[in-house]
Order: C-alpha cells, then sequence, then structure tokens
C-alpha cells in the first residue's frame, strides 16, 4: 500500500485524506438516518389517540423514547401552551420541521465536494505524472527505457484511478442520502399538516 502511495506522488496525499473524510461522513450519516427511522404511521396514531384522551403527560414521555425528525416536531407541538393557533401555530411548527431539516442536511456538502474534486485531484496526478515523462524524454532523448518512464507513468495512470475509486462510491452514497433526506421532508410535510390539524381541535390542551 505504501508502495503505491509513493508511485502516485503527492496527489495522493489529499486523495487519501478525502477519502478518510468521506468513509467518515458515510458512516457517521448511515448510522444517524439509522437511528432515526421511525414507523411515523403508528407514532402519530398513537400520539392522536392520546390527545383525544388528555394524556398529554404519556405523550411526552412515550416521544421521548423516540427518535426521528416527526417524534420531535411532534415534541416540539406539545410545547406550544397558552398561545394562539392558527398561523402562528403553524410558523412554530415550520421552524421546528428547518431545524430537522438541518440536522438531516448536516455534512452531506462535504460528500458533494469530495464528489467533485476527487476526480480533478487525480487527473492533476496524471497530468503531473505525463509531465515527469516528457521531462525525463527531454533530458535523456530517445534512449530513455521504460524504467525510467515508469514513476511518470505510474502516478499518471494511480491518481486517476484513485480519484475515481473515491468519487464513485462518494457520489452514490451522497445521492442516496439526498433521496432519503427528501423522503422524510415529505414526511415532515405531510404529519405536520396532520398535526395542525389535530391541534386546531384541541385548544382545551395543558
Amino acid at each position: 500500500m505504501w508502495e503505491i502511495i509513493l508511485k502516485g506522488g503527492p496527489v495522493m496525499v489529499p486523495l487519501i485524506i478525502c477519502s478518510v473524510i468521506s468513509l467518515a461522513v458515510i458512516l457517521e450519516r448511515l448510522i444517524f438516518f439509522n437511528r432515526t427511522n421511525n414507523d411515523n404511521y403508528r407514532l402519530f396514531k398513537k400520539f392522536s389517540r392520546q390527545m383525544d384522551e388528555k394524556q398529554y403527560k404519556e405523550a411526552i414521555k412515550n416521544l421521548k423514547d423516540e427518535r426521528g425528525p416527526i417524534a420531535r416536531i411532534l415534541a416540539t407541538s406539545l410545547t406550544y401552551s397558552g398561545r394562539p393557533y392558527g398561523l402562528e401555530l403553524k410558523e412554530f411548527l415550520q421552524t421546528a420541521g428547518e431545524q430537522e431539516i438541518d440536522k438531516m442536511e448536516k455534512n452531506l456538502i462535504i460528500l458533494d465536494v469530495i464528489a467533485t474534486i476527487a476526480p480533478l485531484m487525480g487527473l492533476l496526478g496524471t497530468v503531473l505524472g505525463i509531465i515527469d515523462s516528457f521531462d525525463i524524454l527531454a533530458a535523456t532523448g530517445a534512449i530513455a527505457s521504460p524504467a525510467q518512464l515508469s514513476s511518470g507513468i505510474a502516478r499518471a495512470l494511480l491518481t486517476t484511478a484513485a480519484g475515481l475509486l473515491i468519487a464513485i462510491p462518494t457520489l452514490i452514497f451522497y445521492s442516496h442520502f439526498v433521496g432519503v433526506v427528501n423522503k422524510r421532508v415529505r414526511e415532515i410535510s405531510r404529519w405536520t399538516r396532520e398535526l395542525l390539524t389535530l391541534m386546531g381541535g384541541d385548544q382545551d390542551r395543558v
């Protein structure tokens, strides 16, 4: 492995750093999305029943044991007591929803950047490798041996391959996470509307 890095030249260093960062972000986001994956239909139905039965303390306790954006938005709605309903409530829940979206989108921009710059850095290594090869040819003339040219050619091939090997899985996971975020944003919008309807008919909440 170390020999491959040395053959790839100095461009391999930022590529390795990108690969480590990308892997760390991917693992962190996989754990986050897995831990916050709830059955929102079941959660909302249980919450709705507890609101109908005025079981507010039980609802708060139940939501503390749940994870995910919908659970936190439902918990946030329970703090909206003693204030008028309507447009103000809608803005209150919208702000809570935006905060949850920010949490879901955390660090995704890093994956996007790495997927973009990794192939470019690989291409840079390729260009530098080819330049080295031409320098060797210029210095030795037509008598340059394959061994003399191998370092430049190796750098050209290795950095390109490394850049693509980093960018391809990073882009795949980035696209997957964006799809998950978009799906959950739609769920937030749906259940927020349901919550507004529910709370609009429950103005005696304590």
